[in-house]
């Protein structure tokens, strides 16, 4: 069984795409070639060291691709030839629907009374 390595960076699953791309990060709103993504490691608050792949930006804490840090093109595919987005839109009028006729007040109280009216369950 594979042991996971919080120092191989190869191994990391948020690493940079095998082929560049311009990609944009959730954090600092930049864009930037995916080749430029750092990988840094950093003592974690238990003492062990950890790798992450980080945004290039200089005070930005935005990290790995497809997590924090996205390819700018919406229709990027990887080096398999895989979408990272899926676009269902067949599925979006019925989801619409449901929420025109969706009761505000369902589930819990959400009428503006006093908030120590609520009964909460923890």
């Amino acid at each position: 069984m594979a042991t996971n390595d919080p120092l191989d960076a190869d191994a990391d699953p948020f690493r940079p795409p095998a082929i560049p791309t311009l990609v944009g990060c959730l954090h600092c709103g930049e864009e930037y070639d995916s080749y430029q993504i750092e990988w840094r490691v950093e003592n974690c608050g238990d003492g062990r060291s950890r790798g992450f792949w980080c945004c290039p930006m200089e005070n930005c804490d935005g990290r790995g691709f497809g997590f924090d840090i996205f390819p700018v093109d919406p229709e990027y595919r990887d080096e398999n030839g895989e979408t990272m987005w899926v676009d269902d839109d067949e599925n979006d009028s019925e989801l619409d629907e449901g929420l025109d006729s969706a009761d505000p007040l369902e589930g819990g109280r959400n009428d503006g009374g006093d908030a120590d009216d609520d009964l909460l369950p923890w």
